[in-house]
C-alpha cells in the first residue's frame, strides 16, 4: 500500500490487515451498507502488476484466455492464466493505461503469478514490474454509485467492462446488476476522489463488504488455497466473456477448447447461502447426502449482514438438487 495513501486512510479510521483495510471500525454496519447502501472500499487486497515493452501485448496474447489484442483504453477484460492442463492459476482484470497494461489480482498471489509469467518472457521485449505500492485501487458500489460519479465529474460507464480515462485514473465497470466499479491511479487523484465520493454520502468499508458485493454478483476468485483446481469453465468464466475460443494458442487453451466443444465439464459454479455464519476458507470441501467423498468446494466465502454465511462453491452437477453440507454438518442452500 502507498505509504501516502494508508495515512490518508488512517484519517477515516481505517484498521489495517495483512493485506489491506480490514474494515473502518463497525464491520456490522459496513455489510449492512453494502447491502443496501453505496459504499467506497480500499482494494489494495489485490495487486497491480504492469506489463510494458513493445512485445507487451503479444506476450499476453499467447498467455491469457481473452483476446489481449482488441484492447483499447476504453474496454476491460477480466481473463486468466492457466496452467498446461487448463487450470486456473490465477483470474486477472486487465486494462490499458497510460502507455502499459495493467493486471490486478489477488495480492497472495501476486508474487508467484508475476514470477511464473516472467519464465515465458524469453527474448520477447516484455517487461513486468509489481507496482501494488505505487499505485491506488479502490472500488465504489451501489444503485447511487452512477450519480456520486458524475456529481464528482466521473462519467460512469454503461457497460461492463467499459473504462473511462481521465487525468491520471481510470475508472472501469465491473460485472453484476448491482453498479460495481474500481478506479485505479495515483494517490494524490485517488485521494481527491474518495473526499468527493464521501462528501455524496458513500460509505467507507473493508475487505469483507467489498467481498460480499463481489459474491452477490457471481464474480468468483481464485486464492492460493484454489490456485489450479478449476479448469476455467468451472469458473463461469465463460459466461463472464473471459475466454475467447477464437483467438488462438495460449496456455491451457487446448484443454480449455476440448472442454468447450466437446461438453466435458462436469462441475459448474453456484451461489450458495449457509445459515450457521461461520467462516468458510477458500478450498473448503463440500458433500452431497451427508457424507461421501467431497462433490465440490467452496471458491469464496463471507459473512452477510443477516449473520449468514453467502458463498460462490463449484459442484459436480449430479448433486445440484442432493442435501449439501460442510464438513461441520451446516447444510448449504444453492441460491439460483
Amino acid at each position: 500500500m502507498h505509504p501516502s495513501w494508508q495515512n490518508f486512510l488512517q484519517q477515516y479510521g481505517a484498521r489495517f490487515a495483512a493485506e489491506g483495510v480490514a474494515h473502518f471500525g463497525n464491520p456490522a454496519v459496513e455489510l449492512r451498507a453494502a447491502e443496501n447502501g453505496t459504499v467506497i472500499a480500499d482494494l489494495s487486497q489485490e495487486g497491480l502488476i504492469r506489463v510494458e515493452g513493445m512485445d507487451a501485448r503479444a506476450f499476453l496474447q499467447g498467455q491469457l484466455s481473452t483476446d489481449v489484442l482488441s484492447l483499447t483504453p476504453l474496454t476491460s477484460q477480466l481473463s486468466s492464466w492457466n496452467n498446461p492442463k487448463g487450470r486456473v492459476v490465477t483470474l486477472l482484470r486487465l486494462w490499458e493505461f497510460d502507455g502499459a497494461i495493467y493486471m490486478a489480482l489477488p495480492r497472495s498471489l501476486t508474487p508467484s503469478v508475476q514470477k511464473r509469467l516472467a519464465m515465458y518472457v524469453l527474448r520477447s521485449k516484455a517487461k513486468l514490474a509489481d507496482v501494488s505500492d505505487n499505485l491506488v485501487y479502490f472500488g465504489i458500489a451501489g444503485r447511487e454509485a452512477p450519480r456520486m460519479l458524475a456529481v464528482c465529474d466521473l462519467p460512469a460507464p454503461t457497460e461492463t467492462n467499459s473504462v473511462v480515462v481521465m487525468e491520471g485514473a481510470s475508472l472501469t465497470r465491473l460485472h453484476g446488476e448491482m453498479p460495481r466499479f474500481v478506479l485505479m491511479g495515483e494517490p494524490g487523484k485517488m485521494q481527491s476522489i474518495w473526499d468527493a465520493l464521501k462528501a455524496e454520502g458513500a460509505y467507507p468499508v473493508g475487505a469483507d463488504a467489498w467481498a460480499l458485493l463481489r459474491i452477490l454478483a457471481r464474480e468468483p476468485i481464485v486464492y492460493p488455497e484454489t490456485s489450479e483446481h478449476f479448469v476455467a469453465q468451472m469458473l463461469g468464466l465463460e459466461e463472464l466473456g473471459a475466454i475467447d475460443f477464437k483467438k488462438g494458442c495460449y496456455i491451457g487453451q487446448e484443454v480449455i477448447a476440448r472442454a468447450h466443444y466437446r461438453g466435458a465439464v462436469k462441475r459448474h459454479l453456484h451461489r450458495a447461502s449457509c445459515e450457521s455464519g461461520e467462516i468458510i476458507p477458500p478450498g473448503t470441501p463440500v458433500h452431497a447426502n451427508g457424507a461421501g467423498p467431497p462433490a465440490g468446494e467452496v471458491v469464496d466465502a463471507c459473512q452477510d449482514s443477516h449473520g449468514k454465511t453467502q458463498m460462490l462453491i463449484v459442484i459436480q452437477d449430479e448433486f445440484q438438487t442432493a442435501p449439501l453440507n460442510l464438513p461441520a454438518g451446516s447444510a448449504l442452500s444453492l441460491i439460483e
